[in-house]
């Protein structure tokens, strides 16, 4: 394995921990990561729903809450359509959840057996047949032009909540399309699952419930014109030299307001009054136009009347709602707060891309107030924030922006209060400790994977959707059982297929290996290319033929192989494709398998990768006094960990071990040392490395260590320890 540590700017590094007060190791982490704009930062230091980004923000959403308010009003029945894997199921669920909330009669559909992906002819006749007048596909539909066109000439309008790519021109002319990774979608994350998508979609239906849809809303501030932070910063930017006009700054007054549509900012208005206090002449014509129409929203009522009255007499007649009186019930602490002092308390201010000002602080207030509504409401629920994280961490989403704030507020979810189905998969499963993201896409989400795998994703939808804990017992135990045939059929498809992959190894000089068969499930394609790349070293495609005259592959790429660069290579071949440089599959006509082949030899001939040893990078390289259980903390920070956010990698050196022991139940090929750092003395697991001792390194010999590390922690007996997990393991030199 090669070590390597990328060598970072410490001018950065100070700069970042004194902006965002950190310390300076979580800094150079954040740096050597290449983390280091406001607007990724507040992703990792900051856990507030704010950040989520506004689902208005899709050009389409105005489309979808239309319609969705239009069906309720008459009466209309809906069905949504998903997907049968885990995003799709959770999808599913999420959004019929929703909408049978809503008070809408829900049918939902995922495709069964060897039914193929995306919304089908069959479905809109059932549709059709059940007097349906509204789909809701969710996972799928971006592709489905010829499918919606039918379901317009059958009278039923279509709602496409997607998040896979456009392999056409255009999007299906449906009624409203939200598909982040669409061009001109307007939204500012393409990285959102299918059931992030989903999530999104109940949003904006939770703020039109609450009655803010196109409520125009205009938010009002008047006072100083700087906050005393904004006022010693100018003077120290002065460097005491324009005195007179930092103090003519801070004795003149502001009067801000900004305009919010489906709160959504849509533009601001800011009048300075002169160092004597008076203001323009206009600055009330000025306002009234600004504000005309518009509910006005202040943090003090009385405050802004009385500003009003001394600057302008009875001129000015505002008609205010008061966000300090209206937040008291979640904050009553905060809305006795003087306003300058919540100015110079926002955690928020420090991402700013520009200057901060006082209406910035009022806008993330009334932000967090409308947050809290809704969720003190149900009407955006933690159950919801479950089904995304599920569906986010399923679907290998990259967790940056907002799929942070996604996953880590439903992994605590499933954590502290799963819902039915979740418990009791976990409880089938013995998962009695806390898990993390990884943990979920270890365990949880692969079972439920299994029901669509195996052509029954019912049994998934039916553990999600369990209202009783009998139900869930009896779903959890289905699936878990499901998961097991699934392993089982991939067991018995190895057989059949190893010794083609080997053929196709060695024909490919042992660079790659493919191998198609109609004599295996499409569900087990990804296990069987997994096991294979596992044991090759190198990539493996396992394709199958099906009935329909469709092929469905899976790739598993071996180190550093540029996977994506393959599939964009193949895309003209393909009906679908997705994924990512380790994981990724395909479907295409079996009429173009040959031409598939071929490109793919072309490919790998002109593509140089090394295959041998992998690369593993450091974030921080550790003097044994920073070795301490605060590190689990820092970790914590970077959590949640997956997919482009790999678990934080330490390096020490020169590291004392005081004991050794040959661990495992089968076999006993695990390494457990206790490691000496001097104040603590750390376990330590080296997995599948008890051969490694006395030939790699000496405990009889008292070898001192250089380690790659993680920091886990180990639950054993209703206790839990931090905990060294080793990636790597060297002698001292020297």
């Amino acid at each position: 394995m090669k070590w390597t540590k990328k060598e970072i700017d410490p001018t950065l590094v100070r700069e970042i921990a004194r902006r965002y007060q950190i310390d300076t190791l979580t800094a150079s982490i954040l740096v050597r990561r290449n983390i280091t704009e406001p607007e990724q930062l507040r992703f990792y230091l900051e856990d507030d729903l704010q950040l989520l980004h506004n689902p208005f923000l899709f050009a389409s959403m105005e489309d979808a809450i239309d319609r969705l308010l239009m069906a309720h009003d008459e009466d209309e029945k809906v069905l949504v359509f998903g997907d049968s894997d885990t995003d799709g199921i959770t999808s599913t669920a999420l959004m019929t959840e929703l909408l049978r909330d809503f008070g809408l009669e829900v049918f939902h559909k995922v495709p069964e057996g060897e039914e193929p992906y995306g919304l089908s002819v069959s479905a809109i006749d059932f549709a059709a047949e059940n007097n349906i007048s509204l789909i809701v596909t969710v996972d799928c539909g971006i592709s489905n032009h010829d499918e919606v066109a039918y379901a317009q000439r059958k009278g039923i309008d279509v709602i496409i909540a997607d998040h896979h790519h456009l392999q056409a021109p255009a999007p299906p002319e449906a009624i409203a399309v939200l598909d982040p990774k669409l061009p001109d979608c307007g939204y500012p994350f393409r990285d959102l699952s299918g059931c992030g998508v989903a999530l999104k979609l109940a949003h904006a239906l939770a703020i039109a419930r609450l009655g803010m849809y196109k409520e125009p809303f205009a938010l009002l501030y008047a006072g100083s014109a700087l906050s005393l932070d904004e006022a010693a910063g100018l003077a120290d930017d002065a460097g005491g030299a324009d005195s007179a006009m930092v103090a003519d700054s801070v004795s003149a007054l502001t009067i801000e307001a900004v305009r919010l549509d489906n709160l959504i900012e849509t533009s601001r208005l800011k009048i300075r009054s002169r160092s004597d206090g008076v203001f323009p002449s206009d600055t009330l014509e000025k306002l009234e136009k600004f504000l005309r129409g518009r509910v006005i929203i202040a943090w003090n009522k009385k405050e802004i009347h009385s500003f009003f009255r001394e600057h302008f007499g009875n001129a000015a007649e505002l008609d205010v709602m008061d966000l300090g009186q209206l937040s008291a019930g979640f904050w009553p602490a905060m809305a006795r707060s003087p306003f300058a002092s919540l100015v110079r308390a926002s955690r928020l201010k420090k991402y700013a891309g520009s200057a901060h000002s006082a209406i910035d602080t009022l806008k993330g207030i009334f932000s967090a107030y409308v947050l809290q509504t809704l969720q003190s409401q149900n009407l955006l629920t933690e159950r919801m924030f479950q089904l995304a994280a599920l569906g986010t961490i399923a679907d290998l989403m990259p967790l940056k922006d907002e799929n942070r704030i996604i996953v880590r507020k439903g992994v605590e979810s499933i954590n502290a209060s799963p819902s039915n189905g979740i418990r009791e998969l976990k409880s089938g499963l013995g998962l009695a400790k806390p898990l993390g993201a990884i943990e979920i896409a270890w365990q949880i989400t692969p079972t439920i994977n299994a029901a669509g795998r195996l052509g029954t994703p019912k049994l998934a939808l039916d553990l999600l959707q369990a209202k009783t804990v009998e139900s869930a017992i009896t779903a959890a135990s289905a699936l878990i059982q499901a998961n097991s045939e699934r392993r089982r059929l991939g067991t018995e498809a190895w057989e059949n297929i190893r010794e083609a992959l080997n053929q196709s190894l060695e024909k490919s000089n042992g660079k790659y290996a493919v191998v198609g068969s109609s004599e295996i499930k499409p569900g087990i394609t990804g296990l069987l290319a997994s096991k294979a790349a596992n044991i090759m070293k190198v990539p493996v495609i396992v394709a199958v033929f099906k009935a329909d005259g469709t092929c469905t592959g899976s790739i598993r790429g071996g180190a550093n192989f540029p996977l994506t660069r393959l599939l964009a290579h193949c895309a003209d071949l393909f009906l679908d494709y997705g994924g990512h440089d380790s994981a990724a599959g395909f479907t295409l006509k079996t009429e173009r398998w040959q031409s598939f082949l071929e490109r793919l030899s072309e490919f790998m001939a002109q593509t140089e990768y090394n295959a041998e040893e992998p690369e593993l990078s450091i974030d921080a390289e550790l003097p044994h006094a920073y070795v301490t259980p605060e590190l689990v903390n820092l970790c914590r920070l970077f959590e949640p960990f997956g997919e482009e956010n790999d678990p934080l990698v330490f390096c020490s050196r020169q590291v004392s071990m005081i004991d050794a022991q040959v661990v495992g139940k089968n076999g006993k090929n695990h390494l457990k040392l206790t490691l000496d750092f001097g104040t603590y003395k750390w376990p330590a697991m080296l997995w599948d490395g008890a051969e490694r001792l006395e030939r790699d390194f000496s405990f009889r010999n008292g070898d001192r260590v250089d380690i790659l590390y993680k920091v886990t922690m180990n639950y054993w007996n209703g206790e839990e320890r931090p905990q060294l997990e080793l990636y790597d393991i060297r002698r001292t030199e020297g």
